[in-house]
């Protein structure tokens, strides 16, 4: 197992925040999951994500108690995720952060096709 050569600061809580959400695809994973998009294909198609890079976030989501894998028990097998309750706390900060970014849009699509070219 990877093991980090630098030490996890855990002195302040952004520290913390960053070292357990830090992924591309992590705060939008919990977002799309409070609004009903449960099983992986659904998320893989509203994200377009690579499917190895989704399942891997979704299983840290998993492993640090921001989600929980149901799996069923069926002829094909299936599984689903549904948010812990440290999951659900997310979401306000998650909806800030969406409304952020409609509200800064214009600012921001020319800082992204600036750093395009």
């Amino acid at each position: 197992m990877y093991k980090k050569k630098i030490p996890i600061r855990k002195e302040c809580g952004l520290h913390v925040f960053k070292e357990l959400l830090n992924g591309k695809w992590k705060l939008m994973l919990i977002y799309y999951i409070s609004v009903g998009l449960k099983r992986p294909g659904a998320l893989q198609k509203k994200i377009a994500v690579d499917r190895r890079v989704m399942n891997k976030q979704l299983d840290e989501l998993v492993q640090h108690g921001f989600v929980e894998k149901v799996s069923f028990d069926t002829k094909v097998p299936k599984v689903e995720y549904q948010l812990t309750a440290l999951g659900n706390s997310l979401l306000p900060l998650i909806i800030s952060i969406e409304e952020w970014g409609e509200n800064n849009r214009a600012v921001l699509e020319t800082v992204l096709s600036e750093a395009i070219t």
